[in-house]
């Protein structure tokens, strides 16, 4: 077999399964069955400090805790989104459910050489977005005033 006919040979093997791959992902019904889901992530960096959105579309701000775990140097997000039982009540029938609810858990690593004030760091959630905002500590020397008496 020359090496044209290879590689012909593993692309159409490619090509078959990605055709195959589609078929069968539009013959089953598309359910999200997953037990949890965790949120979509931006971690950005600003000159004074870290910005992380989390996308929480559906979730109620006090169903949300925020915590900082110093030995992974990391974000945690967890919570819960809640189905609007009123509708769920009235479905009659089902034809496509993509949404995830139920509880939700994201850790989001921090740049190992970036330091954080973590004495310091607020969160804001609005439309849908948390918005954590991350104070960088100073990595150079500052001076400090002496105040004289």
């Amino acid at each position: 077999m020359s090496r044209r006919d290879r590689d012909e040979f593993f692309w159409q093997g490619v090509s078959d399964l990605s055709k195959l791959s589609g078929e069968l992902s539009s013959a089953r019904p598309r359910l999200a069955t997953k037990k949890s889901w965790e949120p979509l992530v931006d971690l950005t960096e600003e000159t004074e400090r870290l910005v992380l959105k989390a996308e929480l579309a559906g979730v109620k701000g006090d169903s949300v805790d925020l915590l900082y775990i110093p030995e992974q140097h990391a974000i945690l997000l967890r919570g819960m989104r809640h189905e609007d039982v009123e509708s769920e009540q009235e479905r009659v029938g089902v034809f496509q459910l993509e949404i995830l609810y139920g509880e939700f858990e994201r850790e989001v690593a921090l740049p190992p050489d970036v330091s954080v004030d973590i004495n310091d760091i607020r969160a804001i959630f609005r439309n849908g977005m948390l918005i954590v905002l991350i104070p960088k500590k100073p990595s150079a020397p500052q001076q400090v005033v002496i105040e004289t008496e």
